[in-house]
């Protein structure tokens, strides 16, 4: 079983599974970290089931933009189902590897839980990168820090060996795709790294 095959067919229990009472108040905390604001263009790259969409919904408002894309066909439509009545939230099955979006067109990039997951990280922070403005930030972010998240994927075979980078290793490549006013904290119960175009 490949990657994809793997996520598609954990689509109808991922938020049964995984968005527990705990998570969901973690990632309240989580996101007031992202600095959002009203009426910004947002791009929620491996979104998955829409997880996060109603915190981030909550700071852009309606006036905001929010297109969130995934490589899963079955969790961007999960993410559909969800939120179908939301005017300002358009949805897209894309690899972040080769994103269908205008370069220098968002305010702000959200990675959340997929970063380890992506198969060439270097295309994809140049990606998130084309994508936005000048001025723009990227939050690559989890709900656990790099060690436990190691462990949490060590029991399941296509993602047993996707973790995070080495912070170092991750400020290089953040560095030489253009990023500046690089910051990560790696904490036992969340991890966020950000930087700035």
């Amino acid at each position: 079983m490949n990657k994809k095959e793997f996520f598609d067919q954990m689509a109808d229990v991922w938020d049964t599974r995984y968005y527990t009472p705990d998570l969901l108040r973690r990632l309240e905390s989580l996101v007031t970290q992202f600095e959002l604001q009203k009426c910004m263009k947002l791009l929620d790259v491996g979104t998955g089931t829409g997880g996060l969409l109603p915190l981030i919904l909550k700071y852009v408002g309606g006036e905001g933009n929010i297109i969130a894309t995934d490589f899963s066909e079955k969790m961007i439509q999960k993410a559909r189902d969800k939120f179908n009545n939301q005017g300002n939230l358009t949805f897209s099955c894309a690899a972040v590897e080769d994103l269908p979006f205008k370069t220098v067109y968002f305010d702000s990039v959200i990675c959340f839980g997929a970063f380890p997951h992506f198969e060439d990280k270097e295309k994809a922070l140049s990606e998130m990168y084309r994508v936005l403005k000048e001025g723009g930030r990227l939050y690559i972010a989890h709900a656990l820090g790099s060690k436990k998240l190691k462990e949490h994927h060590k029991g399941s075979s296509p993602v047993a060996h996707d973790v995070l980078p080495e912070k170092s290793e991750m400020k290089r490549m953040m560095s030489e795709m253009g990023f500046g006013k690089i910051s990560i904290l790696d904490k036992e119960k969340y991890y966020i790294c950000q930087g700035e175009k």
